[in-house]
């Protein structure tokens, strides 16, 4: 049978000789280009040093959440008393009210992560871990409950 496709692992290997070729070339032309600038250094004495690119600076720091600790502890009670009641569905529209930055400060509030390194998906991401953990955590505190005195569950 002719097929006109290769194989995954074909490609692969194809693939994989094609940057390992692009690797050598151009670790061969940054040598060439390193011996050409020591000899232009050796000919031309004066020849001013390589300029170094400065890096780009950030731009400026996320604004930081004016809630306080106790502020954001409230608001994570109550996501997971709305997700508890209503659902995944409650959960994302009470998340949708908030600002990207208080969002972000829940979601390091609750041990999720820092400042610096959270997107708001990963930051809701973060607090709905904690939210279903906070449940899970409520529902094996009421069975072992019910499981210690069973005369009382029943």
């Amino acid at each position: 049978m002719n097929n006109e496709f290769t194989e995954p692992t074909d490609e692969l290997k194809r693939v994989a000789e094609e940057i390992n070729l692009l690797r050598r070339d151009l670790q061969a032309t940054s040598s060439a280009l390193g011996r050409i600038e020591r000899r232009l250094k050796a000919a031309f004495p004066n020849y001013p040093p390589k300029q170094k690119q400065p890096k780009e600076k950030r731009q400026s720091e996320r604004t930081r959440s004016s809630k306080t600790p106790q502020e954001l502890q409230a608001i994570f009670e109550d996501l997971a008393d709305r997700t508890r009641n209503g659902g995944d569905s409650a959960f994302a529209a009470k998340v949708n009210e908030f600002k990207d930055e208080d969002i972000i400060a829940l979601s390091v509030e609750v041990g999720m992560g820092s400042h610096s390194r959270l997107s708001r998906q990963k930051a809701v991401d973060g607090v709905r871990k904690r939210v279903q953990e906070a449940m899970q955590l409520q529902f094996e505190k009421k069975r072992n409950l019910q499981q210690a005195n069973p005369a009382d569950g029943e």
